[in-house]
């Protein structure tokens, strides 16, 4: 996810109120919300005078060795690190890179992410589920960090020569982010390179855009959307108004590109999809601790008749994983590209009391036709490398150029 979303991709609308939780998706990612809020935080909590007789021995021994340390250790330390140190244990003790403990600042850094303009160097990162190291998923086309160089899968390991390695993405992102017109020094591992190589990035004010659309091949009738993010509320209202202006130019196909396209609402891309699968179809399975599975399924809309050809890469992710899953299993249009990321979780946000926070992946989402994607992605029908990583869209691009050839034989 970049620095605005931490992973996962993921956009989030955040309840104003204390202690209220939003379901989101996505990365880093990221890392998307289901505009549902679901309950208060302290609804969740066992009432004052309930806890178990079990929970009040850990309770205890938390308070013993939090005794011991203060009066024993040979070093005095501050009350706060202990606390802080002990609800970050509790979530890395879950082992999922997705829920995290955010200290006030964190949190409220965070916050501040989801703004559509931020302060950074404008890429998507994640922590690798194969590596474990901090990871870049997409960079943001015309930012500092596409411009620089960075690549889809490129591996950030040092910031301004602080070892990040095993950091948690919360802090290593704080590193990474900062004020415009500062610069901040990357030391970064690439598949095929020798050696680290180093990037010095000078920070900007990063608008995300929503997407951009054009005719590609005004004889063969070719249309094409170049999709960002899904994480901006009425994303679907400018794909629908792109799709109208489009056909208006004469398109009768079209390709619909969610490459380097990190995530976003889920309720956005729900209504995407429905503009492309017959009514009633499933879009997507929310799996859910100790609930019935809910379906999403596609809302009514002018029924898809053009051919579609969805392109896809490393870089898609949560909610452009949803929609390429729904094109696949339903056989509504060919995925043309590279396998997606594999984030197919969704993590709930609550703030909490005293301004911080916490992040928990409380469900998993499958695909249309059942299937799960997390940690394995979404294959394309058609495979097409881009070795030159040259950014979608861009002349020479070669993902782009086979969806051209493949989509001027499709007969719908």
């Amino acid at each position: 996810m970049d620095e605005r979303r931490m992973g996962f991709g993921l956009s989030l609308l955040l309840a104003a109120v204390t202690g209220v939780i939003t379901y989101t998706m996505g990365a880093l990612g990221y890392p998307a919300a289901v505009h549902q809020q679901v309950s208060e935080l302290r609804d969740l909590l066992p009432a004052a005078g309930s806890t178990t007789t079990e929970s009040g021995l850990q309770v205890e021994r938390l308070e013993e060795v939090m005794r011991a340390i203060q009066g024993q250790y040979v070093e005095e330390v501050d009350p706060d690190t202990l606390t802080v140190g002990a609800l970050r244990g509790m979530v890395e003790a879950l082992g999922d890179r997705y829920s995290s403990y955010f200290t006030p600042d964190e949190y409220r850094s965070f916050v501040q992410g989801f703004e559509p303009t931020f302060s950074g160097i404008g890429v998507t990162v994640e922590i690798s589920q194969k590596t474990g190291l901090l990871t870049v998923v997409s960079p943001i086309k015309g930012s500092p960090g596409a411009r620089a160089g960075l690549r889809t899968g490129d591996a950030i390991i040092q910031v301004d020569g602080r070892d990040i390695t095993g950091m948690s993405l919360n802090e290593a992102v704080a590193l990474i982010k900062g004020p415009k017109d500062t610069q901040v020094r990357l030391l970064v591992k690439r598949e095929g390179e020798p050696e680290p190589l180093e990037f010095v990035i000078t920070r900007d004010t990063i608008t995300v855009p929503v997407l951009e659309y054009r005719m590609l091949d005004q004889e063969a009738g070719i249309g094409y959307i170049q999709l960002y993010e899904f994480s901006k509320k009425g994303a679907a209202d400018q794909v629908k108004e792109a799709i109208a202006d489009l056909k208006r130019q004469g398109m009768k196909r079209l390709i619909f590109d969610v490459r380097q396209n990190p995530g976003g609402l889920l309720d956005e891309v729900v209504e995407i999809a429905s503009l492309f699968l017959p009514d009633g179809d499933p879009v997507v399975h929310i799996v859910e601790r100790g609930k019935e599975q809910r379906t999403l399924t596609a809302r009514e809309s002018e029924p898809w008749t053009m051919p579609l050809v969805v392109l896809i890469d490393g870089g898609s992710a949560s909610a452009s994983e949803i929609l390429a899953g729904a094109v696949k299993d339903t056989g509504v249009g060919t995925l043309i590209g590279e396998k997606t990321f594999g984030k197919g979780s969704v993590q709930t946000f609550w703030r909490l009391q005293d301004g911080s926070g916490i992040k928990l992946t409380t469900a998993k989402y499958l695909t249309a036709g059942g299937n799960s994607i997390d940690g394995h992605g979404v294959e394309p029908d058609i495979v097409v490398t881009n070795p030159d990583r040259i950014f979608p869209g861009e002349p020479g691009d070669p993902q782009l150029e086979a969806a051209i050839n493949h989509i001027r034989q499709m007969q719908r």
